[in-house]
This record gives structure tokens, C-alpha cells and sequence, in this order.
């Protein structure tokens, strides 16, 4: 895993070694609890009706969270890009199988830890659980905002809000996706765009 070490994205060593003070020798003694892994686009991390046993930070490349509705349609919750983790986290504590698709959209790196692996750290590593606890809060948060918006804006509102916190997104993601997310028809959103577009 050396040579990988060497490409590792500069936000996860600045989040535990400024943000969490981590020492070096612990956040060495962290490191090598993850495998490195590259995974093709189109494949997946997690499928509906696996157990998750492991979280993964997204060094490189990006990701598609989606369910299956009751007709069968892709309903994509969120989209991930570098410094994100990946993760069923229901299934995750649960130990039961999950009902979210994990789908790499591009060629993509991970640094994978197994459950019995974190566990591990955790105990020799104290500060890990600050941490989890900082992460865990995000994710909640970010998931209420993310149903709060789907009940009080308009697609248009939804649509100017993602391209404002991901302004690369059409550059990355195929344009079915960010209608899915947005919960709208692609030629809906084609249109929106052209509008917006011609507004400026």
C-alpha cells in the first residue's frame, strides 16, 4: 500500500492531523487499518440486500447513492465526490442487508475499512470516537436538509442549489442522474437549462 499512500487526497490527512490533532504515529497506526482499491465505473461498492461491513473514503472519483422505488425507478438520494464516505450506515449497525445502491460513476479510488477493522483503531485510537461522532452528525444533518428540500423547493430552486455547491456536476455526472436526483423527467431539466440558460 505504499505507493498508494503516496496519491492519498490532502483533505484526509489535513482532517486527521490538523482537525482531529491526530500524532503520526497514530494516524499511521489508522492508516493501516484501510485496503486500497480502484474500482472501474459502472461497478458497485454495495447493492440492495448485501450487509455493509465496511466504510470507504472516496480518495478519487465519484459516486451514486440510489434506491428502487415501488415501480422500479432509480430514485438517486445523493451524489459523492472526493473526501465523501461511503456506506450503508443502517446496515452498517444494523447487521442487516441494506436497501441502498452504492454505483461508481467514474474510475474511482477507495480507502476501505472493515467494521472489525474500525473497531480496532477505536480502541487504540481514542480520538476516533470524536470523530465518528463529528461525521455522524454531518450525515444526519445533511440528510434532513436534503428531505427538507425535497418538500419546500422547487425543482428550479433544488436545481440552482446543486450547481451552486457542485458547479463541476454536468462535467461528471450523465444527465439522467441529475434529473433522478432532482426528481424530474432528463427533458425537463434539458429545458430548464436551456431557460436558465438564456436568462443570462
Amino acid at each position: 500500500m505504499e505507493d498508494e499512500l503516496k496519491n492519498i487526497n490532502h483533505k484526509f490527512v489535513e482532517l486527521f492531523m490538523q482537525t482531529f490533532a491526530f500524532t503520526e504515529e497514530e494516524y499511521a497506526l489508522f492508516l493501516s487499518y484501510f485496503t486500497f482499491k480502484t474500482v472501474t465505473k459502472k461497478d458497485y461498492y454495495l447493492r440492495a440486500g448485501e450487509c455493509c461491513h465496511s466504510k470507504a473514503y472516496l480518495n478519487k472519483g465519484c459516486a451514486r447513492n440510489f434506491v428502487l422505488d415501488e415501480q422500479g425507478h432509480e430514485r438517486i438520494l445523493f451524489f459523492a465526490f472526493e473526501d465523501w464516505w461511503l456506506g450503508d450506515f443502517d446496515s452498517y449497525y444494523s447487521g442487516k442487508p441494506g436497501t441502498n445502491y452504492i454505483q461508481l460513476l467514474e474510475d474511482s479510488e477507495l480507502l476501505v475499512i472493515s467494521k472489525e477493522n474500525f473497531q480496532k483503531a477505536e480502541k487504540e485510537i481514542s480520538k476516533l470516537t470524536q470523530w465518528y461522532s463529528f461525521k455522524m452528525r454531518r450525515s444526519a444533518s445533511a440528510s434532513r436538509n436534503r428531505i427538507e428540500e425535497m418538500k419546500t423547493l422547487s425543482a428550479e430552486e433544488r436545481y440552482l442549489k446543486l450547481i451552486e455547491n457542485q458547479p463541476h456536476i454536468f462535467q461528471r455526472i450523465p444527465l439522467q442522474h441529475i434529473a433522478s436526483y432532482l426528481n424530474i423527467e432528463p427533458q425537463s431539466l434539458s429545458r430548464m437549462r436551456n431557460r436558465l440558460t438564456n436568462k443570462h
